[in-house]
């Protein structure tokens, strides 16, 4: 069970506006759907609508900037792995698709294990945030996977729907080979976007709470990640629709 802070200077957060604009509206997906018609969009006004539809949707949700922030440390900083955009799955930009937040894998050791990632984002200058703690919150989410509950059987179910003839099915098929043999070799990540100064009572609480009782072989890693509106409004390219109240 680990438990660590990080503090984001406005520097650093520019640093990372092209990789979370990736991210956030899903650069490689959109050029693999023009690739793939490539035929049908020989004509100058084809493209021009097929771009209209890929483009991006302008005015990014604080929770969908917070999960892309989320991702990208995870993906850079602890070998983790989501080959899904779960944006994929919206039917509108605007709400969030419930569910685990990020699912896929982590590729630290020599066989991949499934990743299973939960990430709140808030302004409140609240130490912890009343997401972190409140009935639906980042603590009892994480309990809830820890425990084996319906939403980590979905999420499994998820990811196996979506990993049939792909190019990362090798790395689903070693995770898969784990989790059959125990449900409970997975890892869990929490990560809280807070837009406020650093507090280590963010995550002591929760650390302590969910490191009793966790099986042998579940990892639990925690991370705080502080920011400033200014920061996070570039991460998002300017248009944060913010949700929490400071």
């Amino acid at each position: 069970m680990l438990a660590v802070g990080y503090t984001l200077s406005d520097d650093d957060a520019q640093a990372l506006v092209e990789p979370l604009s990736d991210l956030l509206h899903d650069t490689k997906g959109a050029d693999d759907v023009r690739r793939s018609l490539e035929e049908a969009t020989r004509t100058e006004f084809r493209m021009e609508r097929l771009n209209e539809v890929l483009g991006a949707t302008g005015t990014v949700d604080e929770w969908r900037a917070g999960e892309a922030l989320a991702e990208h440390h995870l993906s850079s900083d602890h070998h983790c792995f989501f080959p899904w955009p779960s944006g994929r799955d919206l039917r509108n930009p605007g709400t969030s698709g419930g569910g685990v937040d990020l699912i896929g894998f982590d590729t630290s050791e020599p066989e991949a294990a499934l990743a299973l990632a939960e990430v709140k984002t808030s302004r409140q200058r609240m130490w912890p945030p009343a997401l972190m703690s409140s009935r639906h919150g980042l603590e009892e989410q994480l309990l809830g996977l820890r425990n084996n509950d319906n939403r980590k059987t979905w999420a499994v179910r998820y990811i196996a729907m979506h990993a049939v003839d792909k190019d990362w099915h090798g790395v689903f098929q070693q995770a898969m080979v784990r989790y059959l043999d125990n449900p409970h070799d997975v890892r869990l990540f929490g990560t809280l976007v807070h837009v406020t100064e650093p507090n280590e009572l963010d995550l002591k609480t929760r650390a302590k709470n969910l490191s009793k009782g966790c099986p042998g072989l579940t990892k639990i890693r925690l991370a705080a990640m502080y920011i400033s509106d200014q920061g996070l409004q570039m991460l998002a390219g300017g248009q944060v629709r913010w949700e929490t109240t400071q």
